[in-house]
């Protein structure tokens, strides 16, 4: 994989064939999606969630966000059989990596693989995230915005694919001011 080279080229190299190349890719790639997940992607706590926020503000003077979530459609080949699912809105077969990303542009969560005919805010809400956020499992208590006394919730901020609700706002509106 790391060399760019076609399964039938690796096949003659390696002298064995192209379906036992791609057994080979799949156990590599699931052991060390196993092995490195809990190490590299490790599940957001709330105490991780309280630093996010700090750097948002810091930052990106965005007061009690823990993260910005987007969605971004993979083109593929239409796997056999598939019919329209991998048929996305821009015209062509995809799959989505749904991601939130911390302060500094790193993930703190991902989702891919969903089918392409699938929007952002459905996958988001399918997600384990997104059920960890229905059973208040996800989110710190809410906090006092800086330099004041207010208390507001955590949020995630989103574009127009997401739902506006207690925990998703979007940072600005794409709506131009009119000119009276």
């Amino acid at each position: 994989m790391a060399t760019g080279e076609s399964l039938r080229s690796l096949a003659f190299s390696f002298r064995i064939s192209q379906n036992y190349i791609s057994r080979i890719i799949q156990v590599v790639l699931k052991s060390l999606s196993k092995q490195l997940t809990p190490i590299l992607l490790k599940s957001p706590t709330k105490e991780n969630l309280i630093r996010v926020a700090e750097n948002f503000w810091n930052k990106w003077n965005f007061p009690n966000c823990v993260g910005a979530i987007d969605g971004k459609h993979i083109r593929i080949f239409a796997p056999g059989k598939s019919g329209s699912l991998f048929y996305n809105y821009k015209d062509y077969f995809s799959i989505v990596l749904l991601a939130i990303v911390d302060a500094d542009c790193k993930f703190i969560f991902v989702d891919i693989g969903s089918y392409g005919k699938e929007g952002d805010s459905g996958i988001f809400n399918k997600s384990i995230i997104a059920e960890n956020i229905r059973t208040g499992d996800y989110f710190p208590s809410p906090g006092k915005l800086p330099s004041s006394n207010e208390i507001l919730p955590y949020v995630h901020i989103g574009d127009e694919a997401f739902r506006l609700d207690r925990h998703m706002m979007r940072p600005y509106s794409r709506i131009e001011a009119r000119k009276d």
